[in-house]
């Protein structure tokens, strides 16, 4: 099967990494300026000046990076690939059947997963979630590489379903637009269908969010959990998930920064690269006893300015700047699955951090794999401009 992978010129706004880290900023400002919670975190000074702060180290890393890597001219032609179908079918097959093994053994050992069982456990229930969770965002990420619309059809499906009886919508929300990233950067479409297309994907992932949100959680529980305030009770409850889930993580570090007494260094940003069973303790767990910090998502940062105050938040921009900038002159196109990988984790800085958990590691690894052994690169361009 033959494929290529849009010229840098040629992608749509949304898959610039810089453009995506500063709508993440501006929409959590707004959401932030509502004050939906009645903890929401009052003023408004500290959360712009975190953004400027956190706008000016990330675009210092981006340049200075910039400028190390680009030796050579940006292509405007499309890179062509040539996608080993049978070969991706089977390392497909051979994920399927590791994801069937451990969804087999966490039955076993703690009965069924938490869709067909207690919805209530899953955020604890099984073991090895953190290759788990990572093989079932490729399988549906491969799934949709291959010609095979069957093919494709049951991949996807296999993924998505099993990542639903764990009831991960997080995840399986990421999963969405990670795939809605591959199409983009494979697509022959024009930019103006992949903007509609974006346009629909999101109104559809806000739904589908919410309406499985609606089913973990109940309507009153969510609105006494977040402590949202009386006056926003009769808003669309897609319109809370998005404003709450958008504006809390931000409001949290806020008053992580204003409140946590800083008592020195810690290495506690380094505990979720290691595997669940032997991580330590979190340092900082005491932070989730003060009622103004609800639900635990800090954004991206809180990790780090736990660990090193602001310094830690300066230092986390910088690489996230060096890394935008090795995504576009380097990681594109030829390492277009891990490229749509980094453009799904810095749509979510809003939230929490998604680039440095194992699992996004094991992610990485497995994307390289298939990168490695199902695609070969076609030396040449095609000639001629995509229509915009």
């Amino acid at each position: 099967m033959h494929g290529e992978v849009r010229p840098r010129i040629d992608l749509p706004l949304y898959c610039n990494p810089l453009f995506l880290f500063f709508l993440n900023w501006v929409a959590m400002l707004a959401a932030l300026s509502i004050h939906v919670t009645y903890v929401t975190y009052p003023g408004m000074a500290l959360p712009v000046e975190l953004f400027a702060l956190s706008a000016v180290s990330m675009l210092c890393g981006y340049l200075i990076t910039t400028m190390l890597l680009r030796k050579k001219a940006v292509s405007q032609y499309p890179m062509r690939y040539v996608l080993n179908t049978s070969r991706l079918v089977r390392v497909n097959l051979l994920f399927c059947a590791v994801a069937i093994m451990i969804i087999a053994f966490n039955w076993a050992a703690e009965g069924a997963p938490p869709a067909l069982g207690d919805p209530s456990s899953y955020l604890t229930y099984g073991r090895f979630r953190q290759l788990l969770f990572p093989l079932l965002t490729v399988i549906t990420v491969n799934g949709f590489l291959d010609s095979s619309r069957i093919r494709r059809v049951i991949f996807a499906l296999f993924g998505f379903l099993c990542l639903a009886i764990y009831i991960t919508r997080g995840l399986m929300v990421v999963t969405l637009l990670e795939v809605f990233f591959v199409i983009s950067l494979t697509s022959t479409m024009s930019k103006r269908k992949l903007y509609g297309l974006c346009t629909m994907g999101a109104a559809f992932t806000i739904a589908f969010a919410t309406i499985l949100g609606n089913i973990r959680t109940a309507h009153l529980v969510f609105l006494e959990f977040l402590q949202i305030r009386e006056k926003y009770f009769g808003w669309p409850m897609a319109s809370l998930w998005l404003t709450s889930y958008i504006s809390i993580p931000l409001s949290n570090l806020c008053w992580i920064l204003k409140t946590v007494q800083y008592h020195g260094p810690t290495l506690a940003f380094l505990y979720p690269l290691l595997p669940s069973f032997i991580a330590p303790m979190d340092p900082h767990i005491a932070i989730h006893n003060d009622l103004r910090i609800i639900d635990g998502a800090s954004t991206y940062l809180s990790v780090y300015a736990l660990d090193f105050s602001y310094l830690g938040a300066y230092a986390a921009n910088i690489l996230l700047g060096a890394a935008c900038a090795w995504v576009m002159n380097r990681g594109l196109p030829k390492y277009f699955l891990v490229s749509a990988l980094f453009l799904t984790c810095i749509s979510f800085i809003c939230f929490s951090d998604m680039f440095s958990p194992l699992s996004t590691i094991v992610q990485v690894t497995l994307l390289l794999i298939v990168q490695k052994k199902c695609i070969r690169w076609v030396p040449g361009v095609i000639q001629g401009a995509r229509p915009a």
